[in-house]
């Protein structure tokens, strides 16, 4: 039987929108995946460290590249992805350093500030080295 969970001072608290908007922006900015956000130009609008990190470069470098233009497959990888608004796969890539690595990645649909976006969240692949 289902029983609802007692309210408490810390939880009415931790309910407010700014408060989750708060744990929510700081969980994705230090997690260990990486979290990207791009828009329907397919510029990339908004990263944390570790897609940074995962990708080579600052992000300076990542804001307002094109997305999959670093990738075996590019264009076609990402509008098969937009074209099903969303997926999930594995992506070798060159990294803006220099060097090359493989991805796996999720990508889905979402929106903010009531807009349109795509939202990915790449880690390094399985089994894979970078090279």
């Amino acid at each position: 039987m289902y029983r609802r969970p007692v309210e408490s001072e810390s939880t009415r608290l931790l309910i407010a929108p700014h408060v989750q908007a708060t744990l929510l922006a700081e969980a994705i900015q230090t997690a260990e995946v990486g979290f990207l956000v791009w828009d329907d130009d397919r510029h990339y609008i908004a990263a944390n460290t570790a897609a940074c990190s995962l990708l080579g470069c600052t992000l300076e470098q990542l804001l307002g590249s094109v997305v999959g233009e670093r990738t075996v497959e590019g264009k076609e990888l990402v509008e098969r992805v937009v074209r099903g608004h969303g997926g999930r796969g594995r992506v070798a890539f060159e990294r803006f350093d220099g060097g090359t690595a493989e991805l796996e990645y999720l990508t889905f649909s979402t929106k903010t500030a009531g807009l349109p976006y795509m939202a990915s969240v790449i880690w390094p692949a399985e089994g894979a080295a970078a090279r």
